[in-house]
């Protein structure tokens, strides 16, 4: 590995020495720094991040260093361990010093071809068959390294590519993914495509021999599009042998979108069966527009079937409606879910008001479980003079039976965003009313970030105080975040 990475490194000085006027430089670099609020006192963490890219006519090279001082867990709940003796060695396996190349790479691409050497995103279809790419929000880590090849020629397009990953138990394994694609047009609005994927899963046995359990991967897709309606679909089968329990797993994914243009109306409408399908390389299509799986902790893909259906209705330029309804359940039917989303946004001469309605129920028979989820939402954005302003307001209703135990709360939310030229400023209160396993009655979360940007390339965002965890959107970004007290600085400058 370290030789590889040295072998880039020589790469981009020889470039810059052999074409000193026709090379060109660019960089990222991302400082973060985190103070957190915990059981343990005076936690800072500080990271930084740097990724350079040089590129000279058909030629891209890039590297992409991470320093981590200590590296922050912010999935790791220390306040909820109770031998606080223990919290030593969580903080010595989750949270150390850490400094490494995270990605590397050399890229030639002209018209028709692109080669990658190194580290790469890659994506078959719809995702079903695999996606592998670095997810920010969850810290997860599929991407490949090794070598990515696509062709285009005039109606097909051919991807190739083989890479190792992290291995999802053991992060010092390494599985390895090898993939074909091909993909067709048939009559330029009619494509095909059919791929091949092999995922060797390692496996090391007491032996200290390294073994795979082997994953092979078939799919077909087909995508339609007409000038009333876009329909795609794509269906794939998986056969895999697992060593460590000497036995064969056969698993299927079949998932199809409808999109029908009817003059001021968009109907859509997905399917979605997925059978023994659960694995970290596949993202599989949810089908429902609160994006969650089945139940809590349910492995996406494992067993699920569901239906979901929308209406956009936009009879003007000044209104726009939304109905969206998605069921979903496993094949026992002891796993359930039903999730409803409705929109109406209305745009006067000098303000856009919004509302919306959601309201998700899932259930698991075997252990008893249902809980219903009802998010009323109220927005509007305005000016005043040269300040763009949003107010959102969020009155959310949880309801939990576990057995024979029932617990209720609300959680209502108000949230402000303003803006001034390159100054943006976000404040979110949060209450919470009535108990819950998250939190206690009358919980308070305040929280606010200013975001900066200076000197037309540095992006600036502070943030500071409490905030409960989920998908957050302030200041023009949605990120996913997890339960946080205390202050996080981020620092990204482009060059």
């Amino acid at each position: 590995m370290n030789k590889i990475i040295l072998v880039f490194i020589l790469l981009l000085f020889v470039f810059s020495l052999v074409a000193e006027e026709k090379i060109s430089f660019s960089g990222i670099n991302e400082f973060e720094y985190i103070y957190r609020n915990r059981k343990i006192e005076y936690r800072n963490y500080f990271s930084d991040k740097l990724t350079l890219q040089m590129q000279y006519k058909i030629f891209r090279s890039g590297l992409k260093y991470d320093l981590y001082h200590p590296k922050h867990d912010k999935f790791l709940d220390i306040d909820n361990i109770v031998n606080e003796d223990e919290i030593p060695v969580f903080l010595d396996n989750n949270e150390k010093n850490e400094n490494y190349f995270d990605e590397y790479f050399l890229q030639i691409e002209n018209d028709n071809f692109f080669v990658n050497f190194g580290t790469f995103d890659a994506v078959i279809g719809s995702g079903i068959v695999t996606h592998n790419y670095y997810d920010e929000d969850f810290n997860e880590d599929h991407r490949l390294t090794g070598i990515y090849e696509q062709t285009t020629f005039d109606k097909l397009m051919l991807q190739i590519f083989y890479g190792t990953m992290k291995n999802k138990n053991d992060e010092d394994k390494k599985d390895k993914i090898t993939a074909l694609d091909i993909e067709y047009d048939v009559l330029g609005n009619l494509t095909t495509g059919f791929a091949y994927l092999m995922h060797l899963r390692n496996q090391e046995d007491l032996d200290e021999k390294n073994e795979y359990s082997q994953r092979d991967i078939l799919s077909g897709r087909l995508n339609y599009q007409h000038e009333l309606f876009d329909i795609s679909c794509e269906y794939a089968e998986s056969n895999e042998y697992d060593r460590y329990d000497d036995r064969k797993i056969d698993g299927r994914a079949f998932y199809s979108n409808l999109t029908t243009y009817l003059d001021k109306f968009t109907v859509i409408g997905a399917y979605k069966n997925y059978l023994n399908f659960d694995s970290e390389i596949s993202d599989l299509p949810t089908a429902n527009h609160s994006e969650e799986s089945l139940y809590d902790n349910w492995e996406p893909g494992l067993d699920e079937e569901g239906i979901m259906g929308e209406i956009q209705f936009v009879p003007n330029f000044e209104n726009e409606f939304i109905l969206n309804y998605a069921e979903g359940w496993s094949s026992d039917f002891k796993v359930r879910q039903s999730d409803f989303y409705s929109e109406f946004k209305h745009d006067f001469e000098k303000i856009s008001l919004k509302a919306e309605y959601s309201q998700l129920e899932q259930m698991n028979k075997s252990f008893k479980n249902w809980k219903k989820e009802i998010t009323p939402v109220l927005s509007a954005d305005f000016m005043i003079g040269q300040f763009p302003i949003l107010i959102k307001a969020e009155y959310q209703y949880k309801e939990k039976v576990q057995g024979t135990e029932i617990k209720s709360h609300y959680e209502p939310k108000l949230q402000t965003d303003v803006s001034y030229n390159d100054y943006s400023f976000s404040l979110t209160v949060e209450n919470q009313v009535g108990e819950s396993e998250d939190g206690e009655d009358g919980e308070l979360w305040i929280g606010g970030e200013l975001a900066v940007t200076v000197f037309g390339s540095t992006d600036i965002r502070i943030f500071g105080g409490k905030e409960k965890g989920g998908k957050v959107c302030r200041n023009g970004v949605c990120r996913y975040q997890s339960e946080f007290e205390g202050v996080r600085i981020e620092i990204t400058t482009s060059f």
